[in-house]
């Protein structure tokens, strides 16, 4: 008897955190969009598995700040642009605001480049291949209701599971993956620093804060059940870096054995193909034409959400366009004026993502700044402020993305 009235209480966990699960998966995964996708490549094809390392410090990172959103959002009921707006006043929310559209529209070209690098890959002409997936993205979200976005969003994070197929396929160096995963190594090298501020860039993110406070909003998480919430950001931030672990560790075990240099995921699907088979290249570049789509569809929606909350207009997925017009049309033209940008030849794809990069990790810090402010005020989360502990870890992790968000800033321009 005893143990059945244990399996009935492990099977309504289960289902209130089925209930409940989402938008912290889907935060995290999108994080490996296409611009993370390069990075991590790059790292382990120039670096082999020197950096594995740090990734168990970006997850601890992601977990902490999106953490923080979570709560904002569920406890509050509101997304981070609104109570920005409500706490910091309209001039500074505005102002912010567009700097965050900014860092985020770029965020959004590196993703349709994605797409257009897939097309490169397969011989298909971008003219057709980009507007395509840019109109069923758009249909997708502008049709579909919240649970059909939402199923579609997390079959796109299973999808990631490419990756990890293709990690095993490569038969990485055990002993040194090992190594490489919990021994420290920072040379005082400018090629490896900036390498590893990118992939702390990458993954820590403007729209990732805005996004996942709104989304679980949008949900209509309750606060009984903020435990739940609090496990689908972590196995979010967990599987977000499983991912970019097998990224790494499939260019340290094939390219940079053989010395190959490569500048963008193209690269290394490509190099990947004479050296692995032509399974592992597709499977490289499905999975990147995953996460462009991903990325695309995510910082679209959260880029609306947080220029419709400093606003102060409706912004939920299950609205039609007559109810939510600025909502959707924000979203329409990220993807539309990205769509034709991409299609420009000669455009300088690579200035305007490094730019994008470097605005991204300059905003960062105040928004990480606002959101303490925010979840230490009382009035605003009442029990479910930060204790004395929660602060001081938020506050070395903030303060050490700030030294390193300046570092990379320093290593880009001079």
């Amino acid at each position: 008897m005893k143990l059945f009235k244990n399996l009935n209480y492990w099977k309504l966990r289960l289902l209130v955190f089925l209930s409940v699960v989402g938008p912290g998966i889907i935060t995290g995964t999108a994080d490996n969009d296409a611009g993370g996708v390069a990075t991590y490549s790059v790292a382990g094809a120039h670096f082999g598995y020197r950096m594995l390392w740090i990734l168990i410090l970006i997850t601890f990172m992601l977990f902490v700040t999106q953490e923080m959103g979570m709560r904002l959002g569920v406890v509050t009921g509101k997304g981070l642009g609104d109570l920005i707006r409500e706490k910091f006043g309209l001039r500074f929310s505005f102002g912010l605001i567009i700097l965050v559209f900014f860092a985020n529209f770029s965020n959004i070209l590196a993703d349709v480049a994605g797409v257009a690098a897939v097309a490169d890959i397969y011989h298909i002409p971008r003219l057709i291949f980009v507007p395509i997936f840019s109109l069923v993205i758009w249909f997708v979200i502008l049709r579909g209701s919240f649970n059909f976005v939402q199923n579609i969003f997390l079959t796109s994070c299973i999808l990631f599971f490419c990756y990890v197929v293709n990690g095993f396929i490569a038969r990485p160096d055990i002993p040194a993956m090992i190594e490489g995963s919990f021994v420290p190594y920072l040379p005082m090298n400018r090629d490896f620093i900036f390498t590893a501020t990118a992939l702390i860039g990458t993954t820590l993110t403007v729209w990732g804060q805005f996004f996942v406070q709104s989304y679980f909003v949008d949900k209509g998480i309750d606060k009984k059940h903020i435990k739940s919430a609090r496990l689908d950001v972590l196995f979010g931030a967990f599987w977000t870096d499983f991912v970019a672990y097998f990224i790494i560790i499939s260019c340290a075990a094939t390219l940079f054995v053989k010395g190959v240099r490569i500048e963008n995921a193209v690269d290394a699907a490509q190099a990947l193909g004479p050296l692995l088979g032509e399974f592992a290249k597709h499977l490289f570049a499905w999975g990147l034409l995953n996460a462009s789509l991903l990325g695309i569809c995510v910082i679209t929606m959260g880029t609306a959400y947080a220029v419709t909350e400093v606003l102060g207009t409706e912004r939920k997925v299950n609205a039609s366009f007559k109810e939510a017009p600025l909502f959707y049309s924000i979203i329409g033209f990220c993807i539309f004026i990205c769509t034709l940008v991409v299609l420009i030849p000669q455009f300088p794809m690579i200035l305007v993502l490094t730019a994008s990069q470097a605005l991204n990790t300059m905003i960062l810090p105040f928004i990480f700044f606002v959101m303490l402010k925010l979840i230490n005020d009382k009035k605003l989360m009442g029990a479910h402020v930060n204790g004395p502990i929660s602060n001081i870890i938020s506050w070395i992790t903030i303060g050490s993305f700030t030294v390193i968000s300046f570092l990379m800033i320093y290593l880009t321009f001079f």
